[in-house]
């Protein structure tokens, strides 16, 4: 199972996951079976008229899941179009959302918890408008 987690920076599995899912320049990609790890661009964040809804991740891609704080309804749709599952990161860094994912405790985010429902980071949001 490949993992694709929006990072702030390449720290390996100690890298911060990403506060937006669609803004993230970087991602980690995690082989849960392997443990090797892949650092990809996000190849849209470029186009100005993407915004928060870019495409990021598709069936070519072989990511079966994205673990992130935030993601937008595009985004979501998205991912559930090429049938990667979207879940909720509870944690900072890649590594303790890895052993969350492992041990079976991460929510798969539902397709109405848009950046939890919230619109400002006050209310537990990412502070975009989707």
């Amino acid at each position: 199972m490949k993992i694709a987690f929006p990072v702030t920076e390449d720290k390996g599995l100690d890298s911060r996951v990403n506060d937006h899912f669609g803004t993230a320049k970087l991602f980690l990609v995690v082989d849960l079976d392997t443990g090797d790890i892949q650092t990809r661009t996000n190849r849209k964040i470029d186009n100005p008229d993407a915004g928060c809804k870019t495409g990021i991740f598709d069936k070519s891609d072989t990511v079966d899941a994205v673990v992130t704080k935030c993601i937008g309804d595009g985004g979501q749709r998205n991912m559930h179009s090429a049938e990667i599952r979207v879940y909720a990161a509870q944690k900072d860094t890649v590594g303790e959302n890895l052993d969350l994912m492992k041990s079976g405790d991460l929510q798969l985010f539902h397709m109405f918890d848009l950046c939890q429902g919230k619109k400002n980071k006050k209310q537990g949001g990412c502070g975009h408008h989707h």
